[in-house]
């Protein structure tokens, strides 16, 4: 239905002077000058009909139908302005949740870059123990989540590839000569089901270790490389999530040519949010920053010693 309104300039030139009681400070808030401001109230007196204002000799004072509407159009302004600052706020916020180790190991020594070079944009991270694709397009703008296939009504990208492979102390490092060693050291898990290293094992040739059932067993892939860089034993672990453990000696690599993977980390979120600059922007930035890690991971194994 069709809304019967005073034209909006004139009725916020009347709130700024009834606030003001003075149509020379309404001017000055509206950056306009007192003429215009008097213009726009004379044209919205003539359009409802009755004086808003007495014009007194060096004053001006609301008649009872100003003070009528004062109240009405302050709330009805502040209310828009509120409503407006929030959507404006949202736009600029970045709301994701991101699967718990690659958050904790990857994403948040980054952070600071993105940060540094979009510091309007607001990140809110959300750490998930869950890895599956499971968030409220209410709750969170976008996921950074580890799956093999990304379900239809999405907008994906692969960030990086799994990269599996065993990870130990230095100290047990010295007992594993070959894979079969695995068997006579304490082994820790990442998961519960103990797939990583069911796929781990699948890519050596080997079948599945009888120890295995019997090791700590941890809920996300984190806590277990933890465990091992504290010396309770070996675990399987992503070559992206570990390299600085590794690079500080806390944990070795003793398999370092034999890699597995059963998926892939993805930027994703609902289709259509995909072009909302926030969301392009952390992507952009999050892609360059996987390129860089893979570039760099690339040198390193050039210039490993064999």
């Amino acid at each position: 239905m069709r809304r019967a309104l005073p034209p909006l300039h004139a009725l916020r030139a009347f709130e700024a002077a009834a606030r003001h009681e003075s149509f020379s400070k309404a001017a000055d808030e509206l950056c306009v000058t007192q003429g215009a401001v008097s213009r726009q109230i004379m044209g919205l007196e003539e359009w409802l009909g009755v004086p808003l204002f007495r014009r007194l000799t060096r004053r001006v004072e609301l008649t009872d139908d100003g003070r009528a509407l004062l109240p009405v159009l302050s709330e009805s302004f502040d209310r828009i302005a509120g409503t407006a600052a929030r959507l404006a706020a949202r736009g600029r916020d970045l709301r994701i949740k991101v699967a718990f180790s690659f958050g904790i190991r990857w994403l948040m020594p980054r952070l600071v870059r993105f940060q540094a070079r979009h510091p309007d944009v607001q990140v809110r991270v959300t750490v998930a123990w869950s890895s599956g694709l499971e968030f409220d397009p209410q709750e969170f703008d976008a996921a950074i989540t580890y799956c093999r296939e990304v379900p239809a009504g999405f907008s994906a990208v692969e960030v990086l590839p799994e990269r599996l492979t065993v990870v130990c102390p230095p100290a047990l490092a010295e007992r594993l000569r070959v894979p079969m060693d695995l068997g006579a050291i304490p082994l820790l898990h990442g998961c519960s089901e103990g797939q990583d290293w069911r796929v781990w094992l699948a890519a050596a040739g080997l079948p599945f270790f009888e120890a295995l059932r019997q090791g700590a067993v941890f809920d996300a892939m984190d806590p277990a490389m933890q465990a091992a860089a504290a010396g309770m034993g070996a675990t399987v672990a992503d070559r992206m999530l570990c390299a600085e453990d590794v690079a500080a000696g806390r944990l070795v690599l003793p398999f370092p040519e034999i890699e597995a993977s059963s998926g892939s980390y993805w930027f994703v979120c609902p289709e259509g949010m995909q072009d909302r600059p926030a969301v392009a922007a952390f992507r952009g930035w999050l892609l360059q920053e996987a390129r860089d890690e893979m570039a760099q991971q690339s040198v390193t194994a050039a210039v490993s010693p064999v």
